[in-house]
């Protein structure tokens, strides 16, 4: 029986890739660095942002380009996937609800902040700064864990990406995809997750926990 949700943030509550792939595309080119494309960006979402940095440019320059995104990012006020903040105050209702993100703190606080959800809704919340291991490696939910003082088989993990399901999967976690990101259904059913565990949408979830949640 599902006790507790955790959630990923971007692409799963906020619609961040947009944004987020120009403002590092913005960075590199501020830096006269080699600038990725969408795809090559887009398709690394869930990793660390410094994973990010060091399999594009090495991590010696994870510090300067840090320092030219969050100047960039900052600068925008992000949306929510629709549905999202309503499926979130639903949910806390009945569910202990935890967020385990790779984006860097300040600006996913900032991001909860854009939506006008509020993070008390959370009884965690982690970026990739609050723990040494990140996607896909599971120990990067043992601190969220501790938090919801549930066992793993009554926590479900909602998220975007192959590394969010590597993750989930391994962690001992029932997972339920969204594809508001850049990965598509057939992407995680190749990959070994049922159909039913695939949604379109966020909003979907409160129907989803309440026929497979039991």
């Amino acid at each position: 029986m599902i006790k507790g949700i955790i959630f990923d943030s971007d692409e799963t509550l906020i619609r961040y890739s947009k944004t987020g792939t120009k403002c590092i595309q913005q960075a590199a080119k501020n830096l006269n660095l080699h600038v990725p494309d969408k795809d090559q960006i887009n398709s690394m979402y869930g990793r660390s942002f410094r994973f990010i940095v060091q399999k594009f440019w090495g991590d010696r320059y994870y510090h300067r380009i840090l320092k030219e995104y969050k100047g960039l990012m900052l600068r925008y006020k992000l949306k929510e996937i629709p549905g999202a903040k309503k499926t979130v105050l639903l949910l806390s209702k009945q569910y202990k609800l935890a967020v385990v993100s790779a984006k860097i703190r300040d600006i996913m606080i900032k991001n909860f902040k854009d939506i006008n959800l509020d993070t008390r809704n959370f009884k965690i919340m982690l970026s990739s700064e609050d723990t040494w291991f990140h996607k896909p490696d599971p120990r990067v939910f043992s601190k969220a864990i501790k938090s919801l003082k549930l066992n793993r088989k009554e926590i479900l993990y909602v998220g975007d990406t192959l590394f969010d399901f590597k993750a989930g999967k391994r962690a001992g976690f029932t997972f339920v995809a969204v594809t508001t990101g850049y990965f598509r259904s057939n992407d995680f059913t190749r990959a070994g997750l049922k159909k039913q565990n695939i949604l379109k949408s966020i909003k979907y979830l409160p129907s989803w926990v309440k026929k497979h949640g039991r």
